[in-house]
């Protein structure tokens, strides 16, 4: 708890660098399938190379669903591709509460997106977006939940 409670305290003295929203469906292949609502804030001024083959760059973001369900993160991103099309891949670990949805096993979760953006403009991109969220096996109790979304990002 002390791990993200500093990673976002450490997000939030940065200037963020663009902001995406989000809103589709939450655990579409489930029973408990809702509706999902997200804000993310992008810290790309702060990237940093692994082994000069990759740039990873901060990310802070949470979600709300239509069920209570909310989960607040941060991690890493990096986006492949500049011009019109780019693929954003990013990977979080956060806190989940269900609300009255999704019983996910405990409140530390991990979440694995993939998103797919078209430029509009210098500093605007509509995307699609999916992630997966999971405890990674940290309870018994596992079910992880699939979603899917539609996306806005605005840089500033």
């Amino acid at each position: 708890m002390l791990f993200i409670v500093s990673i976002l305290f450490f997000h939030l003295n940065l200037s963020a660098n663009s902001f995406s929203i989000f809103g589709g469906s939450y655990d579409y292949d489930d029973d408990n399938t809702s509706t999902l609502y997200g804000l993310n804030y992008h810290l790309s001024d702060n990237a940093f190379s692994v082994f000069n083959l990759i740039d990873l760059n901060p990310v802070i973001g949470g979600f709300v669903t239509a069920k209570s369900a909310t989960m607040f993160y941060s991690g890493f991103e990096t986006n492949i591709g500049q011009d019109s099309f780019y693929l954003n891949i990013s990977s979080s670990a956060g806190i989940y509460s269900n609300g009255d949805g999704k019983d996910l096993g405990n409140a530390l979760q991990f979440k694995s997106e993939v998103n797919l953006f078209y430029r509009l403009g210098k500093s605007s991109s509509i995307g699609l977006g999916s992630h997966h969220i999971s405890n990674a096996g940290l309870s018994s109790v596992n079910p992880g939940t699939n979603n899917f979304y539609l996306i806005f990002n605005r840089d500033f």
